[in-house]
């Protein structure tokens, strides 16, 4: 193997390892503050997509390095970088679509979840009654009187 190949690998190694610990963390943080019943669940899925993003990468990395392009050995290597970056930029916008899915799912879970939702709360002893179904047209009582049936 050539020096100009264990390069490319031991640099595209170090690159992956650097983006996917910040995927992991900031995928972690961003999950766990969407929606605080699911803090647990952020940190596992955050490494889920973390590991998933490691070893596409990592397999993009052994593919690309056999890859022989160009006359010079600067040649190739600067082609394969930049394939590299190209391919671990959509690799890494595929992996935040799926932390920001997961996200979503949480969001709308956390929203069915609150069965109180959509139910007014009496303020300033405002109080919401259903409609007397024996008297025609709105009803306006003074405020205190406790009229019901």
């Amino acid at each position: 193997m050539d020096n100009e190949r264990v390069l490319f690998i031991v640099v595209g190694i170090v690159i992956t390892i650097a983006v996917g610990q910040l995927l992991m963390r900031s995928g972690r943080r961003y999950l766990a503050g969407s929606v605080p019943a699911e803090r647990a669940a952020a940190g596992p899925a955050a490494n889920l997509v973390a590991v998933l993003f490691h070893l596409l990468t990592l397999g993009i990395i052994a593919l690309i390095s056999v890859w022989d392009v160009g006359s010079t050995a600067e040649t190739r290597f600067l082609v394969q970088f930049g394939v590299l970056l190209v391919v671990l930029a959509g690799i890494y916008s595929v992996a935040l679509l799926q932390i920001n899915r997961r996200r979503e799912d949480a969001l709308v879970a956390d929203f069915e979840g609150h069965s109180d939702v959509g139910v007014p709360t009496p303020e300033n002893g405002l109080q919401i009654r259903p409609a007397d179904p024996t008297v025609d047209g709105p009803v306006v009582r003074p405020r205190g009187e406790t009229r019901l049936g």
